[in-house]
């Protein structure tokens, strides 16, 4: 690979931090993305003349990789705002607040041994630094050694079932390592949880990467969507664009598995090996309303009698004047086989404001200023047991780069851990492609 023209599939912020890195390093780049703006998952929507999220994001204290990059490409300090806000639960029916270390050990439902496991449970978590010995070992076996049976039917068990549309038998217990770590990376000295938004979004950090990819000799096409990667021999040749190669001497696509598969050549496709990996989809409502619906930014569910994930109000870190009200988001993860992602927008609408108000009785839904239903059936990767490679050879072809958010394992889906993938296969495709023992300063 001659690393003088690259080609990215797929704008997320996954292929814009791919770009950027790659322009840093003076490599020309072309970013191909189908819809209008740059963004995917991380990207915003208008709701009612407002911009938002599309789905809800966070930024820790500890996303080292995310504040670092914020300040590269120029975002002041103050773009990116921290604060204190609550996390809860509705747990047997009830509201119950879980935001300092003491209502960790006054949560409801629970025994004092229970919760005195618990404490331990997630203390021993973030305190582990390795995970290669977790990789084999399924996730219940190891909650119930480590936590007790009763902690794990009163709370671990229905948090799983929540988000894994009951499919959670798979898993290794690197899934609740992870989680716990990050968890650790929410509260401040005292305790109390933190978390912080950037002023606009992702979508204002993805545009200003485009920007600086654009500055740097990088062509981003927007509303162009590929319609294959062949190949000739063995090896990928470019992108087909409007039914006209584009050649190219790598090209890098950011799909995970199942949309890949539908790109590239038979050729290409027997070269990426077995897809190791199941997915998860997510059906998702946002509601800009007039007054704040739930005192915490999370609420997790573990009354299952309540079939949606969570209730998420993001304007206890994002600044509502800046969205024209409150933001609340219910998510609902599903299988991507699930009938709920056909389900019509207004039959999800009247289900999931039928949930909001079942667990906060004042909310009134004629304060709904503006909602859209938000769908995908493949929203993140799914790791499961005993498969140490889960994402397969980065370079399965000459010509072909395969990055996706299948790479992030054993971190779980968020910013930090996508723009640690971003660094990893930009600084591998330069050293691939020219030797370079890291990428060049700018």
């Amino acid at each position: 690979m001659s690393g003088r023209d690259v080609g990215i599939v797929g704008g997320g912020l996954l292929g814009v931090g791919i770009a950027y890195r790659l322009a840093r390093a003076g490599v020309k780049v072309t970013l191909y993305e189908r819809d209008a703006r740059l963004g995917g998952l991380a990207g915003t929507t208008d709701l009612g003349g407002y911009d938002v999220d599309r789905y809800y994001h966070a930024v820790l204290p500890t996303d080292d990789r995310v504040l670092a990059l914020a300040e590269e490409v120029g975002l002041e300090e103050e773009s990116v705002r921290m604060r204190r806000l609550g996390v809860g639960f509705f747990h047997d029916g009830r509201l119950a607040s879980m935001s300092t270390p003491k209502e960790l050990l006054t949560f409801p439902g629970l025994a004092m041994r229970d919760r005195m496991a618990l404490v331990g449970f997630v203390a021993r978590c973030q305190l582990r630094k390795g995970h290669a010995d977790l990789e084999d070992v399924p996730l219940e076996g190891w909650l119930r050694r480590m936590a007790g049976d009763r902690l794990w039917d009163r709370l671990w068990r229905p948090l799983l079932e929540s988000k894994f549309d009951g499919r959670y038998h798979d898993l290794p217990a690197t899934y609740m390592w992870s989680r716990m770590r990050r968890t650790a990376g929410t509260r401040d000295r005292s305790g109390q949880e933190v978390m912080g938004w950037i002023h606009g979004g992702y979508q204002e950090l993805v545009d200003r990467l485009g920007a600086e990819v654009g500055r740097r000799g990088g062509e981003i096409l927007l509303d162009t969507r590929v319609g294959g990667i062949p190949s000739q021999d063995g090896r990928a040749l470019g992108v087909v664009i409007d039914g006209r190669l584009r050649p190219h001497d790598l090209v890098v696509t950011t799909q995970l598995r199942p949309t890949l598969e539908t790109l590239v050549s038979e050729e290409l496709a027997g070269a990426l090996g077995p897809d190791r990996n199941r997915y998860l989809g997510i059906v998702c409502l946002v509601m800009r309303v007039k007054r704040s619906v739930s005192p915490y930014y999370a609420l997790n569910i573990t009354d299952r009698s309540v079939p949606i994930t969570s209730i998420v109000e993001t304007t206890h870190a994002v600044d509502p004047e800046a969205v024209g009200g409150h933001l609340v988001y219910v998510p609902h993860y599903v299988d991507p086989s699930n009938p709920e992602l056909d389900r019509s927008s207004a039959e999800i609408t009247r289900e999931f404001t039928g949930h909001v108000r079942r667990i906060f009785p004042h909310f009134d839904p004629a304060d709904v200023l503006a909602s859209q239903v938000a769908r995908t059936r493949m929203a993140e990767p799914v790791h499961t047991v005993g498969v140490a490679q889960r994402a397969g050879d980065l370079f399965p072809a000459p010509g072909l780069a395969v990055a996706s958010s299948a790479r992030i394992y054993p971190e779980i889906v968020n910013g930090q851990a996508i723009l640690g993938v971003s660094d990893h296969v930009a600084e591998q495709i330069v050293n691939s492609t020219s030797g370079q023992a890291r990428l060049r300063a700018a």
